[in-house]
């Protein structure tokens, strides 16, 4: 059996030659310099690494000496300093991560109260547009109930100059605007839409009083619009006019069409009671392609450009979206009394009486136009028979009361 131990090396080795060996001297020189290095180290404190640790130095491990080839103890505390550094490095990184959710915090908080002082900025906002537009609201409240207050001490200062004064509203009556405002005061109060003597509320007596005489109505002039008549004259079917440009050659082919599917929708209106849908459509496509061919027109464009005929450009257009309505107004009740024009005017049914005449212009928006040369005495005529009908209802007039406003805001 061979022992396991290894042999035991002794100084004998050294000094006492090997028999199978002839280099025992070279491994006493050996012995001999390593006995002797190992003493000057011991002697001299020197170890095979030093930790350099400093200001000047840029790192934290233990640092070999070159003249070490190897050495342990060099291992096993760079081992230990590496776990120290990481630990150290752990520790950094957590104080790192702590300061950036600090921050992340920090910076989060200060989002929501912006976001807070938005909110708050755009409540206060809205809420002061909408206590700036109550304000606004009330002023403009305050402006209109000034404005008809106005209008009404207006209207109760020009009636009592018409009641007590008429002498001073000569003028005023030739040129037919005191017999518009007795014309406008009387619809407000007692004339009905349509003149029935058998509903009516005046007596008979009263009608005859109130009548009109051929030679009378001859010197009167009515007016709707630009277009002005005489008040013995029949006027058939309607008593509008085209406007200006729309009576223009080329546009003859397109108003002419739409005039024939307008009669053929009052005809069948009249004949059947309702016009068919079919002829509903037709009078709106030739609407459009009227306005089409309106609004395509250079030859206008150039002509209003030229001579600055803005209004009448303006009037025309105005009259064909008043003829679009209309239809829209067929198409939801199928109400053909719009197409019917003002269904004309008639000196024995219309201006019989001042009644009925007052009546036929408050539902077709008829005025009275200025006097003709010679004809002021008719107006005058009418002024009186008007005067003497408003005192009956004048005190009914609401709009001849003036509100105090002092009171009011009270």
């Amino acid at each position: 059996m061979h022992s396991l131990n290894p042999p035991r090396i002794t100084m004998n080795h050294f000094f006492y030659p090997c028999p199978t060996s002839n280099r025992s001297m070279p491994r006493l020189l050996l012995a001999i310099w390593f006995y002797a290095v190992s003493a000057s180290i011991l002697h001299s404190n020197v170890i095979a690494q030093e930790v350099l640790v400093g200001s000047g130095v840029p790192y934290r491990y233990p640092h070999r000496l070159l003249w070490a080839s190897y050495d342990p103890y060099f291992a096993v505390t760079s081992h230990v300093y590496a776990q120290a550094e990481l630990i150290r490095a752990q520790g950094d990184a957590a104080v790192s991560f702590a300061y950036a959710r600090n921050l992340n915090a920090d910076a989060y908080s200060k989002e929501l109260d912006n976001w807070i002082k938005e909110l708050r900025v755009y409540w206060d906002r809205k809420t002061l547009a909408e206590q700036k537009k109550l304000e606004l609201g009330q002023v403009r409240q305050i402006k209109r109930m000034r404005y008809l207050n106005d209008q009404k001490w207006q209207n109760s200062r020009f009636w009592d100059r018409l009641k007590n004064h008429p002498e001073l509203s000569t003028s005023r009556i030739k040129n037919g605007s005191a017999l518009n405002f007795m014309l406008a005061r009387l619809s407000a109060t007692s004339l009905p839409y349509r003149f029935d003597s058998s509903n009516s509320r005046f007596s008979d007596d009263a009608l005859d009083q109130l009548s009109l005489d051929k030679s009378l109505l001859a010197n009167v002039t009515l007016k709707q619009g630009p277009f002005k008549f005489s008040a013995d004259h029949d006027v058939d079917e309607t008593i509008h006019l085209w406007p200006y440009i729309l009576r223009w050659d080329e546009f003859n082919d397109a108003r002419q069409t739409f005039e024939r599917m307008r009669g053929r929708v009052v005809n069948e209106s009249t004949e059947l009671g309702q016009a068919s849908v079919a002829s509903i459509q037709g009078l709106h496509q030739s609407l459009v392609a009227l306005t089409n061919v309106f609004h395509r027109s250079k030859s206008v464009t150039g002509w209003v450009k030229q001579h600055r005929r803005y209004t009448q450009f303006h009037s025309a257009d105005r009259f064909l979206q008043e003829l679009d309505r209309e239809i829209v107004q067929l198409e939801k009740s199928g109400d053909i009394r719009p197409l019917h024009g003002q269904s004309g005017y008639s000196p024995e049914s219309d201006g019989g009486n001042l009644v009925s005449l007052l009546c036929f212009m408050n539902r077709n928006g008829v005025e009275f136009a200025p006097a003709s040369p010679g004809g002021e005495f008719a107006y005058h005529n009418l002024f009186v028979l008007m005067r003497g009908l408003y005192l009956t209802v004048a005190e009914e007039d609401e709009s001849l009361r003036p509100a105090n406003l002092g009171e009011l805001a009270k």
